[in-house]
């Protein structure tokens, strides 16, 4: 008992309150659920789905997967009916890119010249890879990959932040392909024959590259070509067999990795050699944690959720507060942290 009260007491759980918009504060042309906005670092939320046209065919009440940052206001979002769109004004509305009968899994933006975006996709059962240069316009989204068996999608685009011609493109099976001319031919970089989830690359040394299985963790230091293994102690795993449910890397650190798996998180400061748990409470030990996310303007600002329950931290971990969402939100598919301010904070919903 006196264990558990010094745990409990370390890590200061709080459930705060979420403040709701007005009525005069929404409108018909807004879709609430889909992507919401916090600048107090998760304590309130308002509704950020509105679409700039009320001609608009799609909007972004339909399943938003996946957010991520533009060039200084920008913002990206797709969804998994067949949609993707921008935001030039922190989310204060939104037009559409793409409008389609495919099925976006991941997108990847060039961080040089964001106009340049690249999507994974589903069509017709098969993975395929799609690029625009110029956002879009004119519906000039070109196919440039298509995978040759079904039953694989997506779930990384990576640009090289030092060569923007280099782009890397993970499918779920561990097939890890690299273009050296933005996209237009690739090389089979890797196979690591094991389901996995993300890819993250050094923004320092862009020859390091990061993956996420689900169950084992994978770093290259030659670009891609080979790759070490590290087998993380995660007690439980989730309905799907997998332990590692959700992993972040501090971007300013590629040594320092967080893997979230069913009810715990656990860290490495040593890009896999050793692991260490980190101190946290969940409201279910029963759920996964779906999303980690660790601030680039302030690696010390972390956030997950477990279910419809955030948590942030402001100093590694040693301490959390937590927000229940379940008044406003289903489930919580992405974490969005503002590159400049780390109490800013976009949610998605699908």
């Amino acid at each position: 008992l006196i264990g558990i009260l010094i745990i409990t007491a370390i890590v200061l759980n709080t459930y705060s309150p979420i403040s709701l918009p007005s009525n005069n504060e929404s409108n018909s042309n807004e879709a609430k659920g889909a992507v919401w906005k916090s600048t107090d670092a998760g304590r309130n939320f308002e509704p950020k789905s509105k679409m700039a046209s009320s001609d608009a065919k799609i909007d972004l009440s339909r399943n938003v997967i996946q957010l991520v940052n533009g060039a200084n206001n920008d913002i990206i979002a797709i969804t998994s009916k067949g949609g993707v769109f921008r935001s030039t004004n922190w989310g204060a509305d939104w037009n559409i890119l793409l409008d389609s009968a495919v099925i976006p899994t991941v997108i990847g933006i060039n961080p040089s010249k964001t106009e340049e975006i690249y999507i994974g996709a589903i069509e017709s059962k098969r993975a395929r890879l799609y690029r625009t240069v110029n956002s879009g316009k004119d519906n000039s989204w070109q196919e440039i990959y298509t995978e040759p068996k079904s039953g694989t999608s997506f779930v990384a685009i990576t640009i090289d932040p030092k060569n923007e011609n280099i782009v890397y493109a993970l499918l779920s099976s561990g097939v890890l392909l690299k273009s050296y001319n933005k996209g237009l031919d690739w090389v089979l970089a890797a196979n690591l024959k094991t389901t996995v989830i993300g890819l993250e690359i050094d923004s320092n040394d862009t020859n390091i590259l990061i993956i996420s299985g689900v169950n084992k963790i994978f770093s290259s230091t030659d670009g891609g070509f080979s790759f070490q293994e590290s087998t993380p102690e995660l007690r439980l795993q989730a309905v799907t067999g997998s332990q590692i449910t959700s992993f972040a890397v501090n971007p300013s650190n590629s040594k320092e990795i967080y893997l979230g798996g069913t009810g715990e998180i656990i860290r490495t400061t040593d890009r896999g050699k050793t692991w260490e748990k980190i101190r946290i409470l969940t409201p279910n030990l029963s759920l996964p944690v779906t999303n980690v996310s660790i601030s680039k303007s302030n690696s010390n600002v972390i956030y997950y959720n477990v279910g419809t329950v955030l948590y942030t931290s402001s100093n590694r971990g040693e301490t959390w507060n937590t927000s229940d969402l379940s008044s406003i939100v289903k489930n919580i598919s992405d974490i969005l942290i503002d590159k400049e301010k780390s109490d800013i904070i976009y949610l998605s919903s699908n």
